[in-house]
């Protein structure tokens, strides 16, 4: 379990440049389809990243959680509105969700709003 956000999220941009060493081409995909899905259109930036914040605490993904809550952060979220999707992806995710992952969560807008 990741106990330290920033931690990870330091950690986490390391491997990426590693993995770009080794794979450039996939992780260009990868970002590209990132870069596209998250597009301003009908929704804009931030309300995109808050899904994708909400689908990784309903599918219990630390990762996912703790990087889109920085990017949503960046697009300009706030404590509150992280929060309240947070509700949401735990409704989604059930009590799976909720047990080791109100843990990352927490830590994670502790880190992000001090």
């Amino acid at each position: 379990m990741i106990e330290d956000p920033k931690k990870f999220l330091d950690g986490f941009q390391g491997a990426v440049a590693q993995f770009s060493k080794a794979d450039k081409e996939t992780l260009k995909a990868f970002t590209n389809l990132n870069e596209t899905a998250l597009q301003p259109g009908a929704l804009d930036r931030k309300t995109k990243t808050l899904m994708c914040f909400a689908i990784g605490i309903a599918n219990g993904s630390e990762y996912c959680i703790a990087a889109r809550a920085a990017q949503a952060k960046e697009a300009g979220a706030t404590r509150e509105e992280l929060l309240e999707t947070a509700r949401v992806g735990l409704l989604m995710g059930g009590s799976l969700a909720f047990g080791p992952i109100l843990t990352v969560f927490m830590n994670t807008i502790n880190m992000l709003f001090p």
